[in-house]
């Protein structure tokens, strides 16, 4: 098993706003915001660490600070900031850029080799590098809905200056480790997605020095299709019935 890692830096050194920005993104999809979950024991297939956003209730988010004038957080679902809330045509990242004012990268590593790098201005604008190596990718040159470049396939900075912090390291997880201790500094221990997928998804305490935990619930008719499945046979089963009502 590789290493994975979703983190999304922020260039932006306030907490609560980072967290007040996200909340007010989160509630224009109709998601509210709620206290924190009674913690519990995570299954083996969980919705939040393998579903998109649109096919999850519930959203977590921890949010905490990294180096001076940054920002760091880690979501469940994995990649919440990098999909599309339905009906808009870029990232929610993009909009938390935008409501912000400020710029921010999400960098995504699939089985410690394949990273995706996603830069966005404080205007929304959004450029990508790499590809996808996900395990249900089935156009490496696509995701999320954005189409992804050959001419970039290696996963680099262009919007920021940072390229040379990253050059001379080899595989995705030697990039993360890299930005992590960068941008993350005191708190790069948590720029890791056993955050997303133990703390968030179990609704354990966070301990970042700084950090805080949002979770945000769907009010509406569950949109899972699944719950937490201790089998992957399960899975399977409840995949089929939700395909097959």
């Amino acid at each position: 098993m590789g290493y994975w890692v979703n983190t999304t830096y922020i260039h932006h050194g306030d907490v609560s706003a980072v967290a007040n920005a996200l909340e007010a993104v989160c509630r224009t999809e109709g998601m509210e915001r709620i206290p924190s979950p009674v913690q519990r024991e995570r299954a083996l297939v969980e919705p939040m660490q393998y579903e998109r956003a649109l096919h999850n209730d519930l959203w977590g988010a921890a949010i905490f600070p990294g180096a001076p004038s940054w920002t760091v957080v880690q979501t469940a679902p994995l990649e919440l900031l990098a999909e599309r809330a339905a009906g808009v045509p870029r990232m929610r990242l993009a909009e938390l850029c935008r409501r912000l004012s400020v710029s921010a990268f999400q960098l995504n590593v699939y089985d410690s080799t394949g990273a995706i790098l996603a830069e966005v201005s404080e205007r929304g604008e959004v450029l990508i590098s790499g590809f996808n190596t996900s395990s249900d990718a089935v156009d490496p040159f696509e995701w999320y809905e954005e189409r992804l470049s050959e001419e970039f396939f290696e996963a680099q900075f262009r919007l920021h200056p940072f390229q040379d912090l990253i050059a001379g390291a080899m595989l995705g997880d030697d990039v993360a480790g890299t930005v992590a201790r960068h941008f993350g500094a005191q708190n790069s221990a948590f720029c890791d997605n056993l955050v997303s997928v133990d703390t968030l998804v179990c609704h354990k305490p966070f301990s970042a020095p700084g950090g805080v935990a949002l979770y945000f619930r769907w009010p509406g008719p569950s949109r899972q299709r699944y719950s937490s499945c201790a089998s992957w046979a399960e899975y399977q089963a409840a995949i089929g019935d939700a395909k097959h009502p």
